[in-house]
């Protein structure tokens, strides 16, 4: 079926088609993620080429398929996260972030709330509040959506509140000293790590600016989460990897 419509939507990846046109990935806050085809993005003259860069967005007109390449027409309001786009890092996260949605969802349509939340990331992020610690704060959000939520409030075995914690991917959750035996390979975290795990599970978006880390304790916070997606939802998007190579270069 295709049907003509108006839509919001953030570009996500453009690559050229053929001689004068291109395929554009545009994440829909309607449709979730569809590739356009756009014609003459080519040519010097275009009208529509800047409005389908990565990381604009705005609002588009084409006709939308449910399979296949959908077209679009037009596009107005079109703004983009400048910073995002300029930066490499930044840029990564972003596209990190887009593949996290897509796998959750598995390219369904996002739901408001979550569409929302992505969009406010990256407004974070080009607004320069940490990337990691912006994706980290998703990514423990985004565990129920994959329907692997851990237990981070209190001990999956006895229960216990308060307590020296680790924590277990194999029984979902945090995992108190008192049980340390029932899971020999539970992840041997620090408790400032545990912490900030805890934290990030539950705090918004809207209460970053609170957080200062130093790199290394952000590597370690990011080696947890790694690890219990690794080992709880299973897969981890390529562009992950980008990420992983991108924190060994030295400029």
């Amino acid at each position: 079926m295709k049907v003509p419509s108006n839509f919001f939507g953030i570009v996500v990846k453009r690559q050229r088609y053929r001689e004068k046109d291109a395929l554009v990935t545009i994440l829909t806050k309607e449709y979730g993620f569809k590739t356009f085809l756009v014609r003459g993005t080519q040519g010097p003259k275009s009208k529509i080429s800047g409005s389908v860069i990565p990381f604009s967005y705005g609002d588009y007109s084409g006709l939308v398929k449910d399979e296949g390449l959908s077209y679009l027409n037009s596009a107005s309001n079109v703004k983009q996260f400048d910073e995002i786009i300029q930066d490499i890092e930044l840029n990564a996260y972003a596209t990190f972030l887009f593949d996290l949605m897509s796998n959750a969802f598995l390219n369904e349509v996002i739901p408001d709330e979550w569409y929302k939340e992505l969009f406010k990331a990256l407004l974070y992020i080009d607004n320069g509040y940490d990337a990691q610690i912006v994706v980290n704060i998703l990514q423990m959000h985004l565990l129920k959506v994959f329907g692997v939520e851990p237990n981070m409030d209190s001990c999956v075995v006895g229960g216990e509140k308060n307590a020296r914690f680790d924590f277990s991917v194999i029984l979902g959750g945090l995992l108190c000293s008192k049980h340390f035996n029932q899971d020999v390979h539970r992840l041997h975290l620090s408790e400032r790590t545990i912490y900030f795990l805890r934290l990030f599970s539950k705090i918004s978006l809207d209460q970053i600016s609170s957080i200062n880390l130093k790199d290394s304790n952000k590597d370690l916070i990011q080696h947890a989460i790694d690890s219990i997606y690794i080992g709880s939802v299973g897969s981890y998007p390529k562009s992950k990897t980008f990420i992983d190579n991108m924190h060994t270069w030295h400029i």
